[in-house]
């Protein structure tokens, strides 16, 4: 799936509102960071980098665009701005890996700075998570009064191959795009891009 981040002009007002909005119309379990447990060392921080284009994904240096997770790791975001004042959510609409201190299903978190340097802003993979789960993220950076938006992905275990497969397409044809005035590279993705094909009817075959 093709990455769809985008910076608007929206108000930290409206955003906060829109956030709100959109879990109670939702019915979702929203959690804010202060009522969450403090993650262990070990566990996934993923870094939101906004000021690069297009929004980047990191843990611990790697990247984290898909982000490989077990059952009960505690998930955290933080999201790197333009200035130090900031507010981020993140919004799973259909299906969440993530549960609460209660063991309730979480589909959104937010919070701010504040909430980042303190217990964090994130939730706990479920014990009967498995698969890709695909996220919304919307940060909004107090110094340009723009809002980012992107939709990252958690997998969780080993995910389904198919699904694997199908996410990795997207990435080479995004890097496709990227490397239109450089043949040599091309002729490398579309070569890989064969490969997947000849996955994807092994799969089939098998089924």
């Amino acid at each position: 799936m093709p990455r769809n981040s985008n910076a608007s002009n929206v108000s930290r007002r409206q955003f906060l509102a829109v956030a709100s909005s959109v879990a109670a119309v939702s019915s979702l379990a929203v959690a804010k960071a202060s009522s969450l447990e403090p993650p262990s060392p070990e566990d996934p921080s993923v870094v939101i980098d906004i000021t690069t284009s297009p929004i980047s994904y990191s843990v611990a240096g790697h990247h984290a665009y898909r982000l490989n997770a077990d059952p009960g790791d505690r998930v955290t975001w933080t999201a790197k701005t333009t200035g130090p004042k900031h507010h981020l959510a993140i919004l799973f609409l259909k299906e969440t890996p993530l549960v609460d201190a209660s063991n309730r299903p979480l589909y959104a978190v937010h919070g701010s700075e504040i909430d980042e340097a303190g217990s964090g802003i994130g939730g706990t993979i479920d014990n009967d998570a498995l698969g890709t789960y695909e996220y919304y993220v919307a940060v909004f950076d107090n110094a340009t009064n723009l809002t980012y938006t992107d939709d990252p992905k958690i997998i969780v275990g080993t995910g389904n191959a198919e699904a694997q497969i199908n996410l990795a397409r997207g990435d080479l044809k995004r890097a496709e795009a990227q490397l239109s005035s450089k043949p040599k590279q091309q002729k490398q993705i579309e070569s890989i891009e064969h490969e997947l094909e000849h996955l994807v009817n092994d799969l089939n075959d098998s089924k």
